[in-house]
């Protein structure tokens, strides 16, 4: 209980720096513009990012990233701890390579990543824990700028309209509880069926089925046995507007919870 305890305050005081890094981050104008051909695939379920590549600069990329590689060392917060090593290998990179990583976590490029696994000399796992949290503090602000050129109300995929990415949690929103995914990529939210796994598409309700703990009545975990899936899902009407990113956080028993039963986080993302 103390280790788990030990581990909470850690992510709480890793994603309280990285705060400060998306305040930095902010306040970058994005310009990108999404044009009738991009709508068009975008219509036809082809996500903006697969289409259009995000203006990062290269400095800002190196401050972001290095920002989120010095966190970690201070904080350990990751799937494996971090050694002050990789600091010295990313000061050693050359612009073409910081510009080749760039692509390669923006794109979530799988056979480029694992090259960058060699060339940091750090597990797979925490490799995806580096670009992940990289990718959430750029695109963020690149998914404000794209969300209102889009006719969000015409997406019914259950991947993420800008990035791509699977979502990883969900709310139950107004009067009559609709409700939208949330994308951890690029935190984008959409509307998605009320009813249906968003993961494998299956609508039969003998096959989904939701727990809701007495104490916690805002909070439900959908669990759909046809994908052994599940996602987490934030009652509104309970409990007011929330923040998803904070609440996918605070709800790691959850995670746990549906790990132990046999479900696993579903996978719902677009590639090409």
């Amino acid at each position: 209980m103390e280790n788990s305890k030990i581990n909470k305050n850690r992510l709480a005081n890793f994603y309280l720096e990285l705060l400060e890094l998306e305040d930095k981050v902010s306040s970058v104008g994005w310009k990108e513009i999404v044009t009738g051909k991009i709508k068009e695939n975008w219509l036809l379920g082809v996500p903006v990012l697969s289409q259009l590549q995000p203006e990062i600069d290269v400095k800002l990329f190196s401050d972001v990233f290095m920002g989120v590689v010095r966190a970690c060392l201070k904080w350990q917060p990751g799937p494996q701890p971090l050694s002050e090593e990789v600091i010295s290998r990313i000061n050693g990179l050359s612009k073409g390579d910081v510009s080749n990583l760039i692509g390669v976590i923006i794109k979530d490029v799988e056979g480029e990543k694992l090259k960058w696994v060699e060339k940091l000399n750090i597990s797979r796992d925490m490799m995806d824990f580096l670009a992940d949290n990289t990718a959430r503090i750029l695109l963020s602000g690149f998914a404000a700028c794209i969300m209102p050129q889009l006719d969000i109300e015409r997406w019914d995929k259950g991947y993420c309209p800008v990035c791509g990415d699977s979502p990883v949690m969900a709310k139950l929103t107004g009067d009559a509880g609709i409700r939208k995914l949330y994308c951890g990529r690029c935190e984008s939210e959409w509307r998605f069926n009320r009813l249906g796994c968003p993961f494998c598409g299956s609508k039969d309700s003998s096959q989904i089925s939701f727990i809701m703990p007495e104490d916690k009545k805002q909070y439900r975990l959908y669990l759909c046995d046809q994908c052994k899936s599940y996602i987490k899902t934030v009652d509104e009407r309970q409990c007011g507007e929330v923040d998803l990113f904070c609440e996918d956080l605070a709800t790691a028993d959850f995670d746990r919870l549906a790990n132990s039963e046999g479900y696993r986080c579903g996978n719902k993302r677009y590639r090409a």
